[in-house]
This record gives C-alpha cells, structure tokens and sequence, in this order.
C-alpha cells in the first residue's frame, strides 16, 4: 500500500508541506485566505496518502488501524454502513461515490470472488433435460396412455475463470489494494493467490469497457451484472482521475463527531417530542411550528434509572478557556436543562455536559459568575444563582471511531474512553 503520513484537522496551514497545501487548494480542500485545515480524511500526493485525523488526535499514536477505523467512521456514518441508514443529514463527504464504489467492490470480493463467466450450452441426452425446448423441437412417440421423447434436449452450465472479464476484475481488486491498502480492509494484504495467479488484461481501460459491455450482453445472474456494472464505473472513473488519486473526507467533521457520540454513548433517551415549541400569533391565532423547537444532542440516563445527562458533543480544541464554546452554547444547555426537569418531574436529577475530543482532561466545568472576577480560586467564584453548571469531558478520537465502526457503545464509567463522570456523586 502507498505510504501513510498523518496530520490533523484544524492545524495550521502552515504547518503542513507546502506541496501538499497546493495540491489541497487546486482540489478546492483549503481555500486560498484560509489559515487552519478544515479537513479530516484521505488525500493522495507524491508522498503516499495524506491521512487528516481528528483534531487533539495524538498523531505520534497513530497506526494504519487508526486511519482505517476513520475511513469506517466516515463511511458507517455517510453512507449509512452497519445501520442501514445514515445519521448525517448533510451530503457533505467529499468523494461519497467512489468510496461507496470501492466498498462495494471489495466487499463483494470477499463474498464471491473472482468473477467466473458461466457459459450455457445445449446438447441432446447429455445433461439436465429441458423440457420446454424438447417439447418445441422433438416429436413425441405415444407409449401406452402417454408419450414418450425418444431424445430430450438438455442443458449444461460451464464455469470459465480464466477470461478477460476475471483478469479485470483482479486488476481492478490490485488497484483499490494498492491505492487504499489497509485503511480500507483492516488489514494488510501481503499476498492473494487469487490475485497473483491472474494474468493482466490483454487491452487497455476503453478496450475493456467494450469487454465488459459484451460480456454484460450476456450475463443473466444478478450479481454477474451487479458486478460488470460496477467494474465499468470503476474503470471510467481511474480513467478521468489517472488512477492513483484519492480524495474522500469532509470538511465538516463536527457533524460525524456529534453522529458517533450520539450513536456510541449508552442508555441513550428520547425526549426532544417532549420538549417544548415556539408558537407564533397571526391574527387571532397561536400557530405552533414544532420543527423549530428545542431539540437536544444526546440525553442519556444512568443504570438507577435516577438521573439524566443532558449531553452536548462539542467539536472545539478545548484546551483552555478561549477555546471553548461561547455563550449561545451555554444557554442552550441551560435552557434544555430548564427543560428536560419539567418533562421528568422532582424525582430525576438533571445534569449538563459538554464532550471535547482529546485525551486530557484540561477543562473541568463551567459556571456563570459575576463580572470582573477575572482569575480567582475555586472556593472564591461568585456564582450567579440560577443557572448551574456544565461539566466538561474529553473522548479520545481514535477510540470513538473504533468503537463506533464496531459497532459498541463506549463505557462511561471508564476514565480511558470518557474523561470525567457522567453520573457523578451527589452533594450530600
């Protein structure tokens, strides 16, 4: 596989090879007065491929696996991998199609193989009968009460596996391994007999397009045209890209952080048809518009059923104070909070929660306090009654994509996945 070198979203322009900056803005990833990448994903350059983790990623950390497990998050969440649908609303991932292609492509391969024409052929007394073509062609010789076929035809079915067709599909199986390699399968593919064994093509990429139209003329089973389809949409596009580009990420990352929290964290409650909606007068009537109520993140309870977690995934660097979100995100944490106690009553104890991606706990809560107060000690802050507080949390990136490509929930009572707790001990 091509060589891997990582980066992270968010960091400076700068900071990153100034060949890969150009090569970045003639794609249209950076734009030309933009200081920070707006980027997590793949690009390929003359150096191998381009990996942007998250931000606050340790990229000292980081393994193929770990580019693997972000291509999986992108595609379980863009392309809806694992679920069945997709929990981003946006069509916002850039190269969606062919990486879907790609999957498709290998995951079919791992299911069937290399393709094998399967030729029918007909002959007389030599193979299955085919009762509908020997009632049409033969004559019929009574016997008793019934007929009788002196000759029946019959039918055959021959499995070719060396053809031009098969060379292509392990052509184009040698491509996606060696453009993509481990950040699409998982592992690292040393050696394929299948793959090894197969001669290459005798034709060029329009030579094959024609092969692969005639030998679609004449396949009938469902996957063999799945297949042939989709070999053709791989070839044409190699073909107006040059073959070797990769190009599949998103410059809104935010979005896929707040699906996989959403989708990973446990014990996750529904109240947003709960909560309350705007309603606007118009002439002598209050028209409701509930599509502009209030809808929180992630609301999760605790195992005694006692308490609720408002949650918020937040997609900032976090690490101080100035880096952290404003106030527009306070008040609406407050207000949910304000909430979400009217719809569960006095018994469910109510806390709000911000998650950061990083490895470090920097940032512990945050309170609303008088003005002026500037830098002061914990057991000096004059609070402002009434609006509570936030606590603060961090999730390590690297382990939310892998357990959100598993498929598992992450374990909030371990400080190695969610910094903090969630459901901390109540003041006595």
């Amino acid at each position: 596989m091509a060589n891997l070198e990582y980066f992270r979203d968010r960091d400076e322009v700068d900071s990153l090879p100034s060949d890969l900056v150009t090569l970045m803005q003639h794609r249209g990833v950076i734009a030309p007065d933009q200081t920070r990448v707006h980027y997590c994903g793949f690009v390929s350059w003359q150096q191998g491929i381009a990996a942007f983790m998250p931000r606050n990623s340790i990229l000292e950390q980081m393994s193929p696996h770990h580019a693997y497990y972000l291509l999986q998050s992108l595609s379980r969440y863009y392309l809806g991998k694992n679920t069945g649908i997709s929990e981003g609303q946006e069509n916002d991932l850039i190269g969606k199609a062919s990486l879907s292609l790609v999957h498709s492509l290998i995951e079919d391969y791992r299911a069937n193989g290399l393709y094998v024409r399967r030729k029918k052929y007909f002959s007389i007394n030599q193979g299955r009968p085919n009762w509908k073509r020997t009632i049409a062609r033969r004559t019929p010789y009574p016997s008793g009460d019934s007929l009788v076929y002196l000759d029946t035809d019959t039918s055959n079915t021959r499995y070719v596996s060396d053809c031009e067709t098969a060379r292509i599909h392990a052509q184009v199986i040698r491509s996606i391994y060696k453009k993509y390699g481990v950040i699409i399968t998982g592992n690292f593919v040393n050696a394929d007999d299948n793959l090894d064994r197969m001669p290459e093509p005798n034709s060029g990429a329009e030579s094959q397009m024609a092969v692969l139209s005639r030998e679609l003329s004449e396949s009938y089973s469902e996957r063999d045209i799945q297949l042939i389809c989709m070999l053709k949409a791989y070839i044409q596009e190699s073909s107006a890209t040059s073959g070797s580009e990769l190009l599949v990420g998103t410059r809104k990352f935010h979005n896929v952080w707040e699906g996989m929290l959403d989708w990973c964290l446990p014990k996750k409650i529904e109240i947003n048809n709960n909560l309350p909606v705007p309603y606007y007068q118009q002439d002598e009537h209050f028209i409701e518009v509930s599509q502009k109520g209030q809808r929180t993140d992630t609301v999760i309870e605790s195992e005694d059923s006692t308490r609720w977690a408002v949650i918020d995934a937040k997609y900032y660097n976090a690490s101080t104070p100035r880096l952290a979100p404003g106030w527009h995100d306070l008040v609406k944490q407050f207000f949910y909070k304000t909430a979400a106690e009217k719809i569960c009553g006095e018994d469910i104890l109510v806390t709000l929660h911000f998650i950061f991606p990083g490895t470090i706990h920097r940032l512990e809560k945050i309170k609303v306090g008088e003005r002026g107060q500037k830098k002061v000690a914990v057991n000096s802050f004059l609070e402002v009654a009434g609006y509570g507080e936030i606590l603060c949390h961090y999730c390590d990136p690297m382990v939310l994509m892998q357990k959100y490509s598993n498929g598992q929930k992450l374990n909030i009572s371990d400080s190695s996945e969610i910094t903090g707790q969630l459901f901390p001990p109540t003041e006595s």
